[in-house]
């Protein structure tokens, strides 16, 4: 082997050593979220997702929902909590999956660019609101219950199920009652919300929705004579959703490719010297 090339080796090695550190923690993930409820159960509206550093914090049971959970949980309307997402935390990531409700069988995804999955963007949350209901939703209480620098180290792929088994919550925003409850025509149910924020305020706090979620709803003669509620028993399922988080590329940093071009540049410099010496 030449001896500048012997030389040169050692030191391209370190520069590469010293600049695996600073790979990239900063990468592309697509978030898909997949309606996996029998047909003829509950869907779900868009979905809402963001990334953070554990400085913000969806909702804490037993506590009263923020306005952003409020409107999300009674309207399936984002842009409160987006707000508040974006006040809570300056280095997060967020957005609504695209489409409309996601009904059994649904398929949303969205991509997402430039996150910090080690730092500022390593924790995981999501909301949306439970259709057909008044107030009721899916989303995270613990604010770290979803890791996602899992992806650096584990193929790139994140899978969980949400809802069903006791995890759907009731806002306890506004009462539960059929009269304005969202999305009845779909189910064949009479009534139902006609506007944003109609309904009775409940002023209560988050909590799980009970075994039988509809049974308590006001208004039940909007309800079809001999209605068979199996189907929109959510509690009684293993989940309504699955949320997928795929890797697709991470991203070196500027301080990865300054390492390795300079340990490039000494390499160049020492071969310059060594053929000189030899030339001279």
């Amino acid at each position: 082997m030449n001896t500048v090339l012997r030389m040169s080796l050692p030191l391209l090695a370190g520069a590469v050593t010293l600049a695996m550190p600073l790979l990239a923690t900063a990468a592309d993930v697509r978030v898909t979220f997949t309606n996996v409820s029998p047909a003829g159960s509950v869907g779900t509206s868009p979905l809402w997702v963001g990334f953070h550093n554990t400085s913000f914090d969806l909702f804490d049971a037993g506590s009263a929902a923020s306005l952003g959970v409020e409107r999300i949980a009674e309207d399936g309307n984002t842009a409160p909590l987006s707000t508040l997402f974006a006040a809570t935390t300056e280095t997060g990531i967020q957005g609504t999956l695209p489409e409309g409700p996601a009904f059994p069988g649904a398929v949303r995804s969205l991509e997402f660019t430039g996150l910090d999955l080690a730092g500022d963007n390593r924790w995981f949350s999501y909301a949306s609101m439970v259709v057909l209901s008044n107030d009721f939703f899916i989303g995270n209480d613990n604010a770290m219950e979803h890791d996602l620098s899992v992806l650096l180290s584990n193929g790139g792929m994140l899978s969980f199920y949400v809802g069903g088994n006791g995890d759907v919550w009731d806002a306890g925003t506004e009462v539960n009652d059929f009269a304005n409850s969202l999305a009845n025509g779909a189910f064949g149910i009479g009534g139902g919300q006609s506007m944003a924020n109609q309904g009775m305020a409940e002023n209560g706090v988050v909590r799980h929705v009970d075994d039988l979620p509809y049974a308590s709803f006001l208004s039940a003669a909007l309800v079809p004579a001999g209605y068979d509620f199996t189907p929109l028993q959510f509690t009684s399922l293993q989940a309504i959703g699955r949320i997928d988080i795929q890797l697709l590329a991470p991203v070196p940093e500027p301080d990865t490719y300054a390492m390795l071009l300079g340990g490039l540049a000494i390499v160049g410099a020492i071969s310059r010297r060594a053929i000189r010496r030899r030339t001279a």
